[in-house]
């Protein structure tokens, strides 16, 4: 299939995926930021599971920048778990990259897509991830991983169970394997993603502390179903060391009873 220059898709080097749910303003501070970007060989690919209201209107918004990117819209039908739509936008993508961009977040200027790539192209890496700005309607600060927590999954990748400390998926790039989010977790869905993407293989990370992507911090429906939910937090650990054949390890156990015995 061809876009409106006659470039296959497959022809791009990064494919920007960008799950939305019900952020129209989001979704188009988002594309603002890509449409500037220096770096242009992407494609953007936004999947939607809004409520019908605001599903209009953000595929209005995804198609008015048909004109400046090779962007492609998908209306998923919402099935209550996070995951899905998350990989509804990677489905499709052809991309030797791909590029996670949640609807409330954005680059932070106008170099940042060409930096990953470059971090990225630069190593036999799978993953290279940045540092990060925090941003409220109140405050703002960089964030950016310390030395040793960097050692620690530069180690063994598995170190990530006892805490994310790449960050969300918007500051990573990843090279296109075709893994997929497991749409059984909400809290530690991110965190599972880079273990699988990376844990059998021998060359997992490159970073840098650049804050390349900006993130928009609020009350997330996400959060606040997981406060409401105080068991998932205990069920997704015990579920996720399972699956990679953790609690073997001491220190992993002694982390799982530690989040075991937590009111989360």
């Amino acid at each position: 299939m061809k876009d409106k220059n006659g470039r296959l898709h497959t022809d791009y080097k990064v494919s920007i995926c960008i799950p939305v749910y019900n952020n129209p303003n989001g979704l188009k501070k988002l594309l603002d930021s890509i449409r500037i970007q220096d770096y242009k060989d992407y494609e953007v690919i936004v999947s939607d599971d809004s409520d019908a209201g605001h599903a209009e209107l953000c595929k209005e918004i995804t198609l008015n920048y048909s004109e400046h990117m090779t962007i492609r819209y998908i209306r998923h039908e919402s099935t209550g778990k996070p995951g899905d739509n998350w990989n509804s936008s990677i489905s499709d993508a052809s991309g030797e990259y791909i590029k996670m961009m949640f609807h409330d977040d954005w680059f932070t200027d106008r170099l940042s897509l060409g930096r990953f790539v470059e971090l990225i192209d630069n190593s036999k890496a799978q993953c290279a991830f940045s540092g990060s700005m925090q941003v409220s309607d109140d405050w703002r600060y960089a964030r950016h991983i310390n030395t040793y927590n960097l050692e620690l999954i530069k180690k063994d990748i598995r170190n990530l169970y006892v805490g994310n400390v790449i960050g969300a998926p918007s500051a990573t790039i990843f090279r296109n394997k075709g893994i997929r989010f497991d749409n059984r977790l909400r809290w530690l869905i991110d965190m599972d993603y880079y273990l699988a993407a990376m844990i059998d293989e021998k060359d997992t990370i490159i970073n840098t502390d650049e804050p390349l992507v900006s993130i928009g911090i609020s009350d997330s429906q996400l959060t606040n179903y997981c406060r409401q939910h105080p068991g998932i937090v205990r069920r997704e650990y015990l579920y996720v060391g399972r699956k990679y054949g953790l609690l073997g390890n001491t220190e992993y156990r002694k982390y799982l009873v530690s989040q075991l015995k937590k009111p989360h």
